[in-house]
């Protein structure tokens, strides 16, 4: 379809919008009356969705703080508390973050000193000089709409809602200052927000530490400690099927994240309108301003958590008797002090001052690395890189995201700003039929030649052993410093060449795994080890993710004839399927089931259907059984092929026959321990994380090969019909409000525990017609 031809589509299907928005204005108020200057329409539909319309950026900002601040005040205000960091003066110092975060759950005293330090003053107001005036204004307007529904409520109106925070005195108003620092610290959840506790505790040694043993060893490291989130479990699930491997040859995407159900960075609903400009439906994360992944009427696209490393360490040689003087190149350099100060409050109530002197290098804040053995002493310390504290481009990249017509323009997006920080890609477009891979990203240029020149001898591949992507430079050598492609957006990055991107007819997948195998008839190869790794075992719930791409285009699974629509993809993705079972179970209860104390065990697996479904019978044993089995280096008797990744490893080593016996017997007495029965339905245990409902979750982990995992969150599977508007299907499985006494709250995770997709209302008469409430707003 021309651009022409799109563009008289779109205009049509505004229309009705445009000439509510022009009767709007023809009222009898007089012309000497100053317009407001933040206006917006805020309707609501099924599941208490919003959808804010406004004339321009400042007001559609404004609607969308009001509403968000109506379906999550506590919750939010709880938030920039800690990104001020000021929770310390209101909480116990020692107790921690009331929620699982993307900066981890820290006790409330070190996340102080580490906003406080890494978001200081000066660093919010580079970040925001940086944007341009939409996305100014968007963010101004946030702070004035979450501010004109907190007034509201202190004031007494809006009775019984948000009981959490009613009368608490870090309950305040915003601030544009405090919606970029939000926005800052979700810049960092794949690098320095890894880091809380190391930064807040870097101290110099306050005493010689006398000769130091040269390390040979480091003790054990969790290598989740550096995913987001610092914990295994965060991730997502994306599918795209191109015009080639769809029924009617229409593109197709399905987003699913793993992600957050409580607290600060759970997700948000929301539908943004500004006609002639923006028309975005999707989920932001709270507090942040714009849609982060969703659809507009040419381009949909979801992200899943990339293997890109966003840091580097560096190891910085200091001068004899001066800890906060190191050596490069033979010059000195003092290391930059700043004195951080937090309000503490006192058991009795009353509040002090608790200060530290801090520390940067060149290259970014200095760390404690004492856990790993690689303590701050007299001979050196180290200090973190963050690509992500450079990175002014993110949000405007989300931004003008929502703005694309075309997969063309969508792409030129992530090209020009390399601004994404720490998400791989996945789209379709209604134009060319394509569907994208990208993990065309902040990183750090690290190419592995210089990796191999500036790797720290000896530390530096201890370092990798323990966790794989994690590289100490050598901060002796200013040659050791990022480097710049011809293309980098910005001097320290990868150009777009040097990236991952894959387009095609076909299809694409990402479940976490490196960009490798995002299509495995077109593999991505040849890119630096600091982006991810090729050749290397899949998880199990990439392996099933690509099975149910190959099946669902031959027609090979139970939802239909060959290739995909969006009706197959919607009951295929919640299939609830056990991919370890699928592939291990016959063949481990062969071994096993001769042993007469595992008889009802058995018996209880062998008649599993071998899924994570409520009605499943079985399902909460073998998960108990799993995850001692799978920490088994011997488990299978097929090792991992890389000439053949998503059928390797496989089979029962029967060699192992006597340890899976073990692990049955333990799994059956730890169910017995809670008091379930080894054959209950798993909906009578398994439950949505919603405080005040039990409502029973299906699925289970990935580490077992689900593909439906725990904590799904937000899910859409989008489609282009041809000549008519987008039509999209939806999930929060979480809902839009964490206030219990919200009329929305649980609706929406009953939907999703009843499979019951929401056809999205995205044009004017579709809301119109589903509209619960409408609300005008101005200011």
């Amino acid at each position: 379809m021309s651009s022409g031809n799109r563009a008289a589509r779109a205009a049509g299907w505004a229309f009705a919008g445009l000439l509510a928005w022009g009767l709007a204005g023809c009222g009898s108020s007089s012309s000497s009356s100053p317009r407001p200057l933040y206006q917006a329409t805020l309707e609501r539909t099924e599941q208490g969705i919003p959808h804010i319309t406004a004339k321009d950026y400042r007001g559609l900002g404004f609607g969308h703080g009001y509403a968000i601040a109506e379906d999550n005040l506590c919750v939010l205000a709880d938030g920039y508390v800690t990104f001020r960091g000021e929770r310390s003066q209101y909480f116990p110092a020692t107790d921690r973050v009331p929620h699982q975060a993307t900066f981890g759950q820290p006790p409330n005293l070190e996340a102080d000193f580490f906003f406080r330090f890494v978001l200081n003053d000066a660093e919010i107001a580079s970040f925001m000089a940086a944007q341009d005036t939409d996305l100014r204004h968007l963010s101004q307007g946030f702070a004035v709409g979450y501010n004109r529904y907190l007034g509201e409520f202190q004031r007494g109106e809006h009775a019984g809602r948000h009981q959490d925070c009613v009368g608490a005195p870090w309950l305040g108003e915003i601030s544009e200052q405090d919606v970029f620092r939000r926005l800052l610290a979700l810049n960092l959840a794949g690098s320095a927000a890894n880091w809380v506790e190391a930064v807040s505790s870097a101290l110099p040694p306050s005493a010689p530490s006398g000769a130091v043993a040269a390390v040979t060893a480091l003790p054990e490291i969790d290598p989740g400690r550096f995913k987001v989130g610092q914990e295994e479990g965060i991730g997502s699930n994306t599918l795209s099927f191109g015009a080639d491997a769809t029924a009617d040859g229409s593109a197709i995407n399905f987003a699913n994240p793993h992600w957050y159900l409580q607290g600060i960075d759970k997700f948000y609903q929301l539908h943004l309108r500004v006609p002639g400009k923006l028309d975005i439906a999707g989920a932001s994360i709270l507090g942040a301003p714009m849609v982060l992944m969703g659809f507009n009427n040419d381009v949909a696209w979801g992200h899943t958590v990339s293997t890109a490393t966003r840091f580097t360490l560096y190891r910085l040689p200091l001068k004899p008797g001066e800890p906060t003087v190191y050596l490069q190149d033979g010059k000195e350099k003092s290391l930059v002090p700043e004195q951080v100060s937090v309000l503490v409050r006192r058991p009795d109530g009353s509040v002090e001052t608790a200060t530290r002197t801090l520390y940067r290098s060149e290259y970014g804040p200095m760390l404690n690395l004492s856990s790993f053995g690689l303590g701050w002493n007299d001979q050196q310390a180290f200090t973190l890189r963050d690509v992500n504290l450079e990175n002014t481009r993110s949000f405007r990249n989300f931004f003008e995201f929502g703005q694309a017509d075309s997969l063309d323009r969508f792409i030129g997006t992530i090209k020009s700003l390399v601004g994404i920080p720490w998400v791989n890609t996945s789209a379709a477009s209604r134009e060319s039929g394509e569907v994208l891979y990208s993990d065309v990203t902040a990183v750090p240029n690290v190419s592995d030649a210089h990796k191999d020149n500036c790797l720290v001898p000896v530390i530096g591949p201890l370092v990798m052993q323990r966790v794989p992507g994690v590289l100490v430079l050598d901060g002796s050598r200013s040659e050791c410093d990022w480097a710049t492609d011809q293309d980098s957006a910005v001097p320290g990055t990868f150009g777009p060449s040097n990236l991952p991107l894959l387009k095609t007819r076909d299809y694409v997948g990402n479940m976490n795994d490196s960009y490798w195998l995002s299509n495995p008839d077109q593999p991505l190869e040849g890119y630096a080890y600091i982006i991810g790794q090729e050749g290397t075992a899949q998880s199990l719930r990439t392996r099933l993710g690509h099975l149910m791409a190959a099946q669902r285009k031959r027609g090979e699974d139970s939802h239909g004839p060959s290739l995909a629509s969006s009706e197959t993809l919607r009951s295929m993705v919640l299939d609830s399927r056990n991919y370890s079972a699928e592939l291990m179970k016959d063949e481990i209860l062969a071994a096993v089931c001769g042993d007469a104390a595992l008889a009802d065990a058995c018996a209880a697996l062998a008649a599993w259907d071998n899924t994570g479904e409520l009605d499943a019978r079985g399902a909460r044993l073998w998960s108990a059984f799993w995850v001692r089995m799978v920490k088994d280096a011997e488990l299978y008797r097929v090792p991992f092929d890389a000439a053949d990744p998503l059928n390797t490893p496989r089979g029962f080593n029967p060699d192992r026959a006597a340890a899976a016996a073990t692990h049955l017997q333990a799994a059956v007495a730890e169910l017995t321990d809670r008091g379930e029965p080894l054959d209950s339905a798993l909906g009578e245990h398994q439950f949505m994380d919603m405080p005040g409902m039990q409502v029973p979750q299906y699925g289970g982990e990935g580490v077992e090969g689900y593909f439906t995992v725990l904590r799904n969150t937000y899910l859409h599977v989008v489609e282009f019909p041809a000549g008519a508007p987008v039509q999209a299907y939806t999930m929060l499985t979480n809902g839009v409000s964490s206030d219990p006494a919200s009329p929305y709250y649980g609706e929406a995770t009953q939907a999703y525990s009843d499979k019951q997709w929401l056809s999205f209302p995205y044009t004017e008469d579709e809301i119109r017609n589903r509209r619960v409430s409408i609300q005008e707003l101005s200011q």
